[in-house]
């Protein structure tokens, strides 16, 4: 019994150390980023599997992150095949990202979720219909009063908006490609939103409409389009058993 009391003990001592200095590690990190970029890095962006958290819904609120799946392997079953992931998987330049979030729930993109993406090219022209990644604008947030809790946001794109368009135009334009926005209730959204975005960065700076959902119901945004850092290729989802993944470009 004093062996056991013992061991439990050590145990716990040992638990407590490894705690404190995975604490200082991130003090550390944290103070070497501030010293050489003059700001503090969001440690809390990657997850325990060393994928970056993106937001699926509001990047100010809290997610319960889904917890208990296996990590990914290797390889994956891409409809009858199996796919090779290795690439994304070490890729230094692009991270796999694991959704927090259900704003994507009704387009098929869920809690827990992992995208495999490529980099926007500096002269692409994105069009509609692609699961996005955009970095999030900081100041915008900070001025609505807002503490952001990620870096980083999914959005489905919808139209990129010509420079200088009155939100009538753009009304015009969108009926034109999607039956939503003949429901006076998208537009007073779109219109709230749109004000919102030019009250903010203005004419000058081109911007991508997109959509998201807050409990199921369709929701706009407005972000530059220079925010626009990812396009997922595939969904990576667990059935229970193993990761499949399904491509979505």
């Amino acid at each position: 019994m004093r062996k056991n009391a013992t061991f439990a003990n050590h145990k716990h001592a040992a638990k407590c150390t490894l705690l404190v200095n995975a604490l200082k590690l991130k003090k550390l990190i944290s103070n070497i980023c501030l010293f050489a970029f003059g700001k503090e890095t969001r440690a809390i962006n990657h997850t325990f599997d060393g994928t970056v958290r993106v937001a699926a819904g509001d990047p100010s609120l809290s997610v319960s992150p889904l917890k208990g799946l296996e990590a990914l392997p290797d390889r994956v079953f891409c409809e009858s095949s199996l796919m090779d992931i290795s690439n994304y998987k070490e890729s230094k330049d692009v991270p796999i990202f694991t959704v927090e979030g259900s704003s994507m729930s009704p387009e098929g993109i869920s809690n827990g979720d992992k995208l495999l993406c490529r980099k926007v090219d500096a002269t692409e022209v994105i069009g509609k219909g692609k699961f996005v990644v955009i970095a999030v604008d900081p100041e915008y947030y900070k001025s609505k009063n807002k503490e952001l809790k990620f870096d980083y946001k999914l959005r489905r794109t919808l139209f990129r908006v010509p420079l200088g368009i009155s939100v009538n135009e753009l009304i015009a334009s969108l009926k034109r490609i999607t039956n939503s926005i003949f429901l006076d209730e998208n537009q007073q959204k779109l219109q709230t939103k749109y004000g919102e975005a030019i009250g903010f960065y203005g004419n000058d700076r081109e911007l991508m409409l997109s959509v998201t959902y807050r409990k199921g119901e369709l929701c706009y945004s407005f972000h530059p389009v220079n925010l626009i850092i990812f396009v997922t290729e595939y969904v990576l989802k667990h059935d229970g058993e193993q990761w499949l993944a399904k491509k979505l470009e």
